[in-house]
């Protein structure tokens, strides 16, 4: 199974090329019944700037709800700040904030918002992360292909949407479908297909994503999309530093 995370870091650009990117910057345009539910209709179909660093757990997005507004993630606190750096609204500890079924504050979304695309960028890199550990289960078939499946579980110092989420890779190694359960929206459960993978200066990302209720049989319910973000424009920030450390620590039945 280790064997199948180092394929697929390949296919997606592979481990040298990724080592020398700090930050990755996108034109994301998010959409889905999702935002309606928690109250933030104004992110949806409207393009934005989102940019990751790749060592730290921050997201960034520009603009965000409004012109001349910008919306930071980290971990511990996000923040609304005014284009010219004003501080418009903030959030400390924010995933004690949540409570099932309450329309989002403009910080509660930006931390939603800022780790979900910290955790969809970074992967399968960032399945190197000191501390995840993951396990080969059985393969799922869709469509005809035959998808690998590993379990993994991530550290509680990694900010993603549950501890526990399923990954599905296809023959060439990509990854396809990404499960989990939302804990911050009461633990709704999710099958997260990724699409059209195209290559941006030899790292590869899938441009279209689609997530869907998955039901206890691990099917999606097609009819309704819950969230969707397509990307296209990709950039990079390189930096020659090496590899950092804690990196390289996977563990894998």
């Amino acid at each position: 199974m280790l064997d199948l995370i180092k394929s697929s870091i390949e296919a997606h650009g592979g481990l040298d090329r990724w080592q020398r990117i700090r930050k990755i910057t996108a034109t994301m345009t998010p959409d889905g019944l999702a935002l309606k539910a928690r109250g933030q209709e104004a992110f949806a179909k409207r393009p934005t700037r989102v940019t990751i660093d790749t060592r730290l757990q921050k997201t960034t997005f520009d603009p965000f709800l409004a012109p001349e507004q910008i919306g930071i993630y980290e971990p511990f606190r996000t923040a609304v700040e005014s284009a010219a750096g004003a501080t418009l609204e903030w959030l400390d500890n924010p995933r004690q904030s949540f409570t099932p079924n309450v329309p989002w504050s403009a910080s509660q979304l930006v931390y939603f918002a800022g780790y979900a695309m910290w955790t969809y960028l970074t992967l399968p890199f960032s399945l190197l992360t000191d501390g995840v550990s993951c396990e080969e289960i059985e393969p799922w078939h869709e469509d005809g292909e035959v998808w690998r499946a590993i379990r993994v579980r991530f550290p509680a110092s990694y900010v993603t949407h549950s501890s526990e989420q399923v990954l599905y890779f296809d023959s060439n190694a990509l990854i396809r479908r990404q499960d989990y359960s939302v804990e911050i929206a009461g633990g709704g459960t999710a099958a997260h297909y990724l699409y059209d993978h195209r290559t941006f200066e030899g790292l590869v990302f899938p441009t279209r994503r689609r997530i869907y209720l998955r039901g206890a049989d691990g099917q999606p319910d097609r009819n309704v999309i819950l969230m969707a973000a397509d990307f296209e424009n990709f950039e990079f920030v390189r930096e020659e530093q090496g590899v950092p450390q804690g990196w390289n620590a996977v563990t894998c039945d």
